[in-house]
């Protein structure tokens, strides 16, 4: 396996090389960036009626929340562990000034940002959610392009990186509930995606009375709690991380980059601008995710591509490596010695499901081949009764994976009409 796995990189490499050198020196170059169908890329594009230019590909969040017509509001929160967190804020409808509705926390996964939410114009659910009347909230993890500050530590400093999803959830989304709530009054409905589903369990089950008063529900998309069936090629890279760990902590100062960093010029120049280069670059996210090209959207794929993209740090993705191996919801496994100074056991404790006191939502996706069926229904099945009062939903899709929860083409039909339905009878 190890063999096949080198093998395999140096091809990826050695690809990405001729398809840059091609990009760079052989395809012609436009300024409309976006066409409304895949066909539409290899003509002019410039004199193509079907093609233009979308400046969201090059903006930040906040630009691209008000060239879409909406209010917004910045706001810094500072955890109790000393990083300052960005929350995003859309308030009201398009064009509204009306007093906000009840507050939506929109809660990234990993290697992304909240930019996720909302960079396919109609089709972003942070803009839906805004529309349907609702005060939307915006989280960025530590270590995000939006929350890289903290009152003591630079990013260049290595102790900046040493956190896991532990702190992503006892420290981010405690921090940021807690603010979201002061300012509203009113209980949040919370939706996390990925790793951001799982932040949302681990502040949940650590607080559970805190969480109670202030949660309204936890919406998982792609629930990431138990991942003990994953069927994606790169748990056979997990199996080797720990052998690479301390090289790849010392190459990349503990900050890793999966997808590159945002408005990264060589990202662009590699993987975008035709849907050959397109395609090359969703590649290893459908080994990993689960294939669906169908769903790719023409109009967004470009945007999507630059745009979710973001750092974790080294420990978080040694965590989440952990999880797949053992199957279980724990804490971080420091070493047997290490463990017992921590938390006076040779093994890391569990993150106790019982201890739960906020209803839940899950949400899966038939072809996600990192979080399955018996995944998601062992978190169902574990829940406390009170807590659990919904069945599973499954996207209406059998190609439908991880990633279409952000990205799908048609995202509106197969999933957020039923999320909107669902979130207006709460």
């Amino acid at each position: 396996m190890t063999s096949i796995l080198y093998n395999d990189a140096k091809f990826t490499v050695l690809t990405s090389i001729l398809i840059l050198i091609f990009s760079i020196y052989f395809l012609p170059k436009y300024k409309n960036n976006v066409c409304t169908s895949f066909s539409d890329y290899y003509g002019d594009r410039d004199s193509n009626s079907n093609c233009y230019y979308n400046p969201d590909a090059k903006l930040n969040v906040s630009e691209i929340i008000r060239r879409n017509g909406y209010t917004e509001e910045e706001h810094k929160v500072i955890t109790k562990d000393g990083y300052i967190l960005t929350l995003f804020r859309i308030p009201n409808r398009r064009g509204s000034i009306k007093t906000p509705g009840p507050p939506v926390f929109l809660q990234h996964g990993a290697v992304v940002n909240c930019a996720s939410f909302i960079n396919r114009g109609s089709k972003s659910l942070g803009f839906i959610l805004a529309d349907e009347g609702y005060d939307v909230w915006l989280g960025n993890f530590r270590g995000t392009i939006y929350s890289k500050r903290h009152t003591q530590l630079k990013p260049t400093d290595r102790r900046f990186w040493h956190f896991d999803t532990y702190e992503l959830g006892v420290y981010d989304t405690s921090a940021n509930v807690d603010y979201i709530y002061n300012i509203t009054a009113q209980k949040i409905i919370y939706i996390g995606h990925s790793l951001g589903s799982t932040t949302g369990y681990i502040y949940g089950v650590t607080s559970p009375d805190v969480a109670k008063e202030k949660l309204k529900i936890i919406i998982s998309l792609a629930p990431t709690l138990y991942v003990k069936n994953w069927k994606s090629i790169t748990r056979h890279i997990f199996s080797l991380w720990s052998f690479a760990t301390p090289l790849i902590a010392a190459l990349t100062n503990e900050e890793i980059y999966l997808r590159g960093k945002p408005g990264n010029p060589l990202r662009e120049t590699l993987c975008t601008g035709y849907p050959f280069q397109m395609y090359y670059c969703q590649f290893f996210e459908m080994v990993t995710f689960g294939f669906d090209y169908e769903q790719n959207d023409p109009e967004t794929l470009p945007i999507t591509l630059l745009q979710n993209a973001d750092a974790v740090s080294h420990r978080t993705l040694t965590h989440c490596t952990q999880l797949v191996l053992k199957g279980t919801l724990e804490y971080f496994d420091h070493g047997a010695e290490t463990n017992l100074k921590v938390y006076g056991s040779t093994h890391p404790p569990h993150y106790n499901l019982s201890q739960l006191k906020v209803p839940t939502y899950l949400i899966r996706a038939p072809n996600d081949l990192i979080i399955t069926k018996e995944d998601v229904e062992y978190v169902h099945k574990n829940l406390p009764n009170e807590t659990n009062p919904y069945d599973i939903y499954t996207v209406k899709y059998e190609s439908f994976n991880h990633e279409d929860f952000l990205t799908a083409r048609d995202i509106v039909p197969l999933l957020y009409n039923h999320l909107l339905e669902f979130i207006n009878k709460l």
